[in-house]
C-alpha cells in the first residue's frame, strides 16, 4: 500500500501495528507461530530485598485492580505496624526495585503508609482464645519484639511482653522523634497488637525485677530483644564536661515532652540515624545546628531522605572533621577541636576508613551531642559475659538448640525498624517450629523456599501457614531481574513524590492521604 494511503487508514480510526524484522527473541516472548505461553511465578526484587518480609507486589496488585480491603489485608499479614514502617523505614525495596532502572522507583514507601492509616482507622480485631497451651515470653517491647508476639499470637500462641521503660514501644518511642513518628500512630499500632491477646507489662526488667530462671521455667520459649539503648562514648578530652550530650539521653527527653535548654549553638557528632534525628529535634528547639562527620557524605549510614530534609530544614553538615577535645571556660562548654580528616582504603565496614591529618579546626559551640552509636546493655542479658557485645542466632533467631531465641539489637543484624520487625517475625517462625514442627515443610534447620520471597529474601508468615492465596508455578521463587522484561511495553513516568499538607504538619508527621493515593 502507498505510503499515503496507508497514513489515510490510520487516521479513519485504525491504529498502527508495530513490524520488526528482528528475531521475536528480542521481546521475550518466543517464537508466535508455534509456541504456548507459559505462565511463570517470578518474585519482584523489591519483595525480596524487604527486610520486613512483605508481599509489595502482591499488595500493589490489588491495589491496581482497586481492591483496596484485600491489599490492606496481605498487608497487615506480613506487617505487624505498616502505618510505623511507611514512616520510618529506609525502605532498600525501592533501591532494589526494577523501574529504578527504567525511569523511577515506585514510591513504596507512600503506598505503605497510606494503607497503614486505613489500617489503624479500622476497629481492633476481636481477641480470640489461644489456641495452644505452650506459653512464650518476650523480653523487649521494641520492633523486634512486638513483631515476634504480633506473629505468635496469629499462630494461636498466647504471650507475655516484658518491657523496662514505663510504655511499650522501644526506640520507636524512645529514639525517633515524634515529628517522624507521632505518637498516635505508635500507639494505634500497638493497641493493634494487644487486641489479638498479647499481654504487654511494663516497668518489669527481666533480671532484676523477675529473674531470668523464672521467666525460662514457666514460658516453653523465650525471645529476647532488649535494643541498644546505650550511646557510645568518643574517648576524647572533656567529653564529660558541661554541655556534652548523649544522643539517645537527648531524644528521651524531648520525646518525653522536655524542651532542653541547648542555648544557641549546637554541635551533633555522627553520621547516623540518630544522629540526624538530634540535629533535627535540636533545630526544632531553636538552635543553630552542625553536624560533624568523620567521612564524607556519600558514606553517611543515615537514610538520605533524612539527610536530605535536615539539610533542606537548616541542618549543616561538616564532613571530614572528628572532635579530639571539648573545651570549657567557667562551666560552660565554649570550644570543639578536630582532626580534620582524609579517607584511605576500605575498612571492616566496606566504607573508606577515615584517616587524620596533621590539621585540625575548631568550632564555637554551646552544646554537643554525641550519636556515634549505642551498644545493648548486656546486663539485659540472660548470661552476660565481658566482651559480648552480640548474641549469635540461627535463621530463625534460635540460640543453639535451646528454647532461647533472640533479634533485632543484640545480634549483629543491621539496626533498622524494618530489620528488627523482620527478625521478630523470622524467630517467632523459629519458636512455632521448635514448639510443634511445621508439617515437614523444613528440614535440617533450614527455611524452605517456599515460605520465601525469592531464594534470599525474607520468610512470609502467610506462606509459612501455608494460607498464601496465590498458587505458585515455581516453588524457588525465582526474581526476575530488569533484563528478563519487556520494557517496551511500559510508559516512562516521572515518580510521584510524597505531598505534605503544610510546613508545620510535615514537622509533625503529617502527611497528605490523597496524595498518597495517587502514587504508582
Amino acid at each position: 500500500m502507498p505510503k499515503r494511503a496507508a497514513r489515510r487508514t490510520a487516521g479513519r480510526g485504525i491504529p498502527p501495528v508495530a513490524v520488526s524484522s528482528m528475531s521475536t527473541e528480542v521481546t521475550h516472548t518466543g517464537s508466535w507461530k508455534y509456541i504456548q505461553p507459559a505462565y511463570h511465578d517470578r518474585v519482584a526484587p523489591c519483595s525480596q530485598a524487604c527486610p520486613v518480609g512483605i508481599d509489595i507486589q502482591g499488595y500493589m496488585n490489588l491495589l491496581r485492580e482497586g481492591l483496596v480491603a484485600e491489599a490492606r489485608q496481605l498487608l497487615i499479614e506480613e506487617n505487624p505496624m505498616p502505618a510505623v514502617t511507611g514512616r520510618v523505614c529506609h525502605h532498600p525495596c525501592e533501591t532494589a526495585c526494577n523501574r529504578a532502572q527504567f525511569d523511577d522507583a515506585v514510591a513504596i514507601h507512600a503506598v505503605e503508609r497510606m494503607l497503614g492509616d486505613l489500617i489503624i482507622e479500622e476497629p481492633a480485631a476481636k481477641v480470640t482464645a489461644p489456641r495452644r497451651l505452650e506459653r512464650v515470653a518476650v523480653v523487649g517491647s521494641g520492633p523486634a519484639g512486638l513483631a515476634c508476639a504480633y506473629h505468635l499470637a496469629r499462630l494461636g500462641y498466647p504471650v507475655v511482653v516484658y518491657e523496662a521503660a514505663a510504655e511499650p514501644g522501644g526506640m520507636l518511642r524512645l529514639g525517633i522523634p515524634e515529628y517522624r513518628l507521632p505518637r498516635v500512630i505508635l500507639n494505634r499500632d500497638i493497641e493493634r497488637i494487644r487486641s489479638l491477646g498479647v499481654e504487654i507489662q511494663c516497668d518489669v526488667q527481666v533480671g532484676r525485677d523477675v529473674p531470668w530462671w523464672s521467666i525460662q521455667n514457666e514460658f516453653a520459649a523465650v525471645f529476647v530483644a532488649p535494643g541498644a539503648h546505650v550511646s557510645r562514648a568518643l574517648g576524647i578530652p572533656g567529653e564529660s564536661g558541661p554541655g556534652v550530650r548523649r544522643g539517645l539521653e537527648f531524644l528521651r527527653d524531648v520525646n518525653r515532652g522536655e524542651r532542653p535548654d541547648l542555648a544557641r549553638r549546637v554541635v551533633v557528632v555522627g553520621g547516623g540515624n540518630t544522629a540526624i534525628d538530634c540535629a533535627r529535634a535540636a533545630l526544632r528547639l531553636g538552635a543553630e545546628v552542625v553536624v560533624l562527620y568523620r567521612r564524607t557524605r556519600a558514606e553517611m549510614p543515615a537514610i538520605p531522605s533524612e539527610i536530605a530534609d535536615g539539610e533542606r530544614e537548616g541542618v549543616e553538615f561538616q564532613f571530614l572533621a572528628a572532635p579530639v577535645a571539648f573545651h570549657a571556660a567557667n562551666g560552660r562548654l565554649t570550644t570543639v577541636v578536630c582532626a580534620e580528616m582524609e579517607l584511605g582504603e576500605p575498612d571492616a565496614s566496606g566504607r573508606r576508613a577515615p584517616m587524620p591529618t596533621d590539621r585540625q579546626c575548631a568550632f564555637s559551640v554551646d552544646t554537643v551531642i554525641t550519636a556515634i552509636g549505642e551498644a545493648v546493655d548486656v546486663a539485659a542479658l540472660p548470661d552476660p559475659a565481658a566482651g559480648v557485645t552480640s548474641v549469635r542466632v540461627g535463621e530463625l533467631g534460635q540460640v543453639g538448640r535451646s528454647a532461647m531465641f533472640a533479634g533485632g539489637d543484640v545480634t549483629d543484624a543491621a539496626r533498622t525498624v524494618a530489620d528488627a520487625l523482620g527478625a521478630g517475625k523470622r524467630a517467632a517462625l523459629g519458636i512455632d517450629r521448635h514448639l510443634r514442627g511445621h508439617g515437614g515443610r523444613v528440614r535440617d534447620g533450614a527455611v524452605a523456599d517456599v515460605s520465601r520471597f525469592g531464594p534470599g529474601g525474607n520468610v512470609s508468615a502467610v506462606r509459612w501457614r501455608g494460607a498464601d492465596p496465590v498458587r505458585r508455578v515455581a516453588p524457588l521463587n525465582e526474581v526476575v531481574a530488569v533484563e528478563a522484561l519487556n520494557l517496551h511495553h511500559f510508559e516512562r513516568r516521572p515518580r510521584r513524590m510524597d505531598e505534605f499538607l503544610v510546613e508545620h504538619e510535615r514537622q509533625h508527621g503529617g502527611f497528605n492521604r490523597s496524595a498518597a493515593a495517587r502514587l504508582p
